[in-house]
């Protein structure tokens, strides 16, 4: 509310400032005229005495510029290759991260069929987890989980952390 009120006063004084100088504007106006008036035939004159100093400075800062232009170039050249090349690696890793998240997302599902069944592998080390849990061990303590299948005998032989062993007939 303050702030309004503050920027209400500043506006009115803004427009009484205005409203005050309104009149020395309309009398300096005529001066403001003859000022550019007289100032116009300066100015085209300086103008046309420095287009041949300006075309001068020119001709004679071409050969510093080609110069600069010859001494940058190898630098030039290799700021080049190697934006380049750090643009080819963005590129490969972009690449690389998307086909890693590609694979990491697919969803995969291996199914054994043999004879008359059909069996997850999934399913089976599920089932081999909560046997091992059952013989009083913790989910949490297998680092290792090896799976031997033996389709004709619908048994599944397993290692835990290569110490464990056992079988599971599905």
């Amino acid at each position: 509310m303050a702030g309004k009120k503050t920027t209400d006063k500043i506006i009115d004084i803004a427009k009484n400032v205005s409203e005050a100088a309104k009149p020395y504007v309309e009398k300096a106006e005529p001066y403001f005229e003859m000022a550019k008036e007289k100032a116009e035939p300066v100015i085209d004159e300086v103008m046309e005495k420095s287009g041949p100093v300006i075309k001068d400075v020119m001709e004679k800062a071409e050969p510093v510029i080609k110069e600069v232009k010859k001494r940058t170039e190898p630098a030039t050249k290799v700021i080049k290759e190697q934006g380049e090349k750090a643009a080819d690696a963005v590129k490969q890793a972009t690449k690389d991260i998307t086909e890693t998240n590609a694979r990491k997302n697919t969803k995969t599902e291996f199914f054994i069929q043999y004879k008359d069944y059909e069996v997850r592998t999934t399913d089976i080390a599920e089932t081999i987890r909560e046997k091992y849990v059952a013989e009083g061990h913790k989910v949490s303590d297998i680092k290792e989980l090896q799976i031997y299948l033996k389709p004709e005998e619908n048994t599944a032989y397993y290692v835990v952390n290569h110490t464990d062993t056992g079988k599971f007939t599905y």
